[in-house]
């Protein structure tokens, strides 16, 4: 998960210090490292047990992205 600050740097809403941005793009990588490399095959390898929370997970994705509407496909 993204920081607060991680979160506002990437939306342009932080304009750190050079050392400081450096900081923030270096803890980014690292984080997108372990969720390709760990967590996503982990995930993907648990799909019978997880059941339908990983097309849940592609939608929420999709969804957050702006590319399908906020309740489409979901029942509550």
């Amino acid at each position: 998960m993204l920081s607060k600050a991680e979160r506002d740097f990437l939306t342009g809403n932080l304009r750190p210090s050079k050392n400081y941005e450096h900081k923030i793009l270096h803890s980014i990588r690292n984080k997108l490292k372990t969720l390709g490399q760990l967590e996503l095959p982990l995930i993907n390898s648990k799909a019978e047990v997880i059941g339908d929370a990983v097309s849940y997970l592609g939608k929420l994705t999709s969804c957050q992205a702006g590319l399908t509407p906020r309740r489409s496909g979901f029942a509550n």
